[in-house]
């Protein structure tokens, strides 16, 4: 956390100094990577086994498709973007990346395998946006203010914000799981707070896969992550 929080995409935020390019590339990024939340809620969704859970995913599958339109609308226009485009965005590598990681479980059919990896970037996207609204630095004159102020919302944040709820569902899976699935979860909801801390340097970098053709084609040396 305390490392996603240092990081010079997120202390660029935090001092209204984001550059538009490496927002344009983030907006058009996170686009992508919420497709394939799209599939994990669905998934989650096919794979209860009680319909109150059932209940909790489809809902939170609902205001996902809703609140992400909503917020990357705002942010393409507070930085000058045109929406029509940022969904037509090629998947970058770092993106491509994550998106295989919450999508590999899928075919295990198990609640905490799936729920894990993904609940992991809701988590530390909650906390972030703490982190950020509680410096009392972000305003709304910061073309990512619609974000920060987004994920304060009760329904995100809150005692009984989504992502407590997803908490307790993998407390509650983890009790009857054995060792080596705790393991494995364990290691999967750590790799995506680790790649969300790549998502932000790519976005930083704006690293595209001809950044990783030219080094390796090219032998240009240069940051591939």
């Amino acid at each position: 956390m305390i490392a996603n929080q240092q990081h010079p995409f997120i202390q660029s935020v935090l001092h209204n100094q984001v550059d538009a390019k490496a927002l344009a590339y983030y907006i058009q990024q996170d686009l992508q990577y919420a497709n394939a939340e799209t599939i994990v809620q669905t998934a989650l969704v096919a794979n209860s086994e009680t319909v109150a859970d059932q209940q909790l995913f489809a809902d939170q599958l609902s205001r996902h498709l809703k609140s992400v339109s909503a917020l990357f609308q705002q942010l393409s226009q507070n930085n000058h973007n045109d929406w029509s485009q940022q969904q037509k965005a090629t998947v970058q590598p770092v993106t491509f990346l994550y998106r295989q990681h919450i999508l590999s479980p899928l075919p295990s059919a198990n609640l905490l395998a799936i729920l894990t990896p993904f609940e992991a970037g809701i988590w530390l996207y909650v906390e972030l946006g703490k982190f950020l609204s509680q410096s009392d630095q972000v305003r709304q004159d910061n073309p990512f203010y619609p974000w920060v102020d987004d994920l304060q919302h009760g329904e995100f944040a809150g005692e009984d914000g989504i992502s407590n709820q997803f908490m307790a569902v993998i407390d509650r899976e983890a009790a009857k799981a054995s060792d080596q699935q705790l393991a494995v979860a364990k290691e999967a909801f750590l790799r995506s707070s680790l790649f969300e801390w790549y998502f932000w340097d790519a976005a930083f970098k704006q690293i595209t896969w001809e950044n990783w053709t030219a080094s390796a084609l090219d032998g240009q040396a240069g940051d591939l992550l």
